[in-house]
């Protein structure tokens, strides 16, 4: 039996995410009805960064499904018939649950995992000022991991791209990579997904940067080494 682990990271179909979705709700409800608030807040975050998750593998297949124009037609019915609803469902839900963590524990009970989580969350939300506080909420944690702190500081460089802060995305950008440097031998695949995130926001400050093709073959790598088959997805 494929694990929750090996469908979030090795598989890209609809049938494997639906999968993925129905087992994480399975698993996490035990939790969510536990009397322990902090017990509550562990399900709820990890639901909601599986629904993050499939909302991610869901507008990859959406721009594969776009390519070759030909084709497209077809293949965006066949999108809107299995993938449309699970990916409506999970944006809409993943910020409530995610909502449910600070109310149930407030920022100063979040880990920095659980911080980065919601951080992740807000982006894909569209809610960049209340990420940013969350971002900044996580280092004050102290954060052990090399991959959560270059996945904050990821997603803060993002946050100052669309500022159009310039100077302070690449700054950022340098020390995401700096940690996915660290995190490769203990977390490749955290690592690539890193590296992905910094190429896309590298080549949104500047169309082309000099390093971007570096990263996105480092990223690439590191996925097929390590059979993510959703971040190759995603690239």
């Amino acid at each position: 039996m494929t694990s929750i682990y090996d469908l979030s990271w090795g598989e890209t179909s609809f049938l494997s995410k639906l999968a993925l979705f129905s087992k994480s709700r399975h698993r996490e409800k035990q939790n969510i009805r536990s009397n322990d608030r902090g017990v509550q807040a562990s399900g709820y975050s990890a639901l909601s960064s599986t629904y993050y998750s499939i909302v991610g593998t869901a507008g990859s297949q959406l721009k594969t499904a776009l390519k070759p124009k030909w084709l497209a037609p077809v293949r965006m019915v066949m999108w809107g018939l299995t993938w449309l609803s699970l990916a409506l469902w999970c944006y809409r839900r993943m910020l409530t649950l995610s909502n449910r963590v600070v109310e149930l524990i407030g920022y100063e009970g979040m880990s920095a995992d659980q911080c980065d989580v919601r951080q992740s969350i807000l982006r894909r939300r569209g809610k960049y000022e209340e990420a940013k506080k969350c971002i900044l909420v996580a280092f004050a944690k102290n954060p052990d991991k090399a991959h959560t702190r270059g996945l904050l500081h990821a997603g803060l460089a993002e946050i100052h791209q669309r500022e159009g802060n310039s100077r302070e995305a690449k700054a950022e950008v340098r020390t995401a990579i700096e940690e996915a440097e660290c995190a490769e031998s203990l977390d490749p695949r955290q690592a690539s997904r890193i590296y992905r995130q910094c190429a896309e926001i590298a080549t949104a400050i500047d169309n082309y940067d000099p390093f971007v093709r570096k990263l996105q073959a480092k990223a690439r790598e590191l996925a097929r080494a390590t059979s993510a088959k959703d971040q190759l997805l995603k690239m």
